[in-house]
């Protein structure tokens, strides 16, 4: 993954992670970034420091998932969470375990192009992104987690 320091047609500036340069390339060429202040789809580079390491890692970080911790008082964002998952289940069809084949199938072009979910590792999910191929976590539920 790697972090960008962006900047949007009005002077915005913010930060984006991309997969790689090309995945940030094929965002930016199909107006897939925008800026957070404006909503501009006209974004670039903005100069940045390089990061320097300052002593090395034995091992590499172990990636963090970003989670919420809701209390009952916030029963609309439930409800909003409750129904998003709703409609990306009803939207998509259900591949199962095949989704990194079948997502990149339909990405090259060797099957349909349709809406799909399923699972995937986390390696098999940044594979799937850095080949260029637009996924989207589903939230989980509560519920879900067994």
């Amino acid at each position: 993954m790697i972090r960008f320091s962006l900047v949007c047609e009005n002077s915005h500036e913010f930060e984006s992670w991309f997969a790689s340069n090309d995945s940030y390339d094929f965002q930016i060429e199909n107006d897939l970034v925008s800026c957070p202040h404006c909503n501009v789809t006209k974004v670039s580079k903005a100069v940045m420091a390089p990061a320097v390491a300052r002593k090395k890692r034995t091992a590499a970080a172990p990636v963090k998932q970003n989670v919420a911790l809701l209390g009952e008082s916030d029963r609309e964002l439930r409800t909003m969470a409750h129904e998003l998952h709703a409609k990306i289940v009803a939207a998509t069809v259900d591949v199962g375990a095949e989704f990194p084949q079948e997502a990149r199938r339909i990405h090259d072009g060797a099957a349909p192009v349709r809406p799909i979910r399923g699972q995937a590792s986390l390696e098999e999910a940044r594979d799937l992104m850095e080949e260029g191929v637009s996924i989207l976590p589903m939230p989980i539920l509560p519920e879900d987690r067994g």
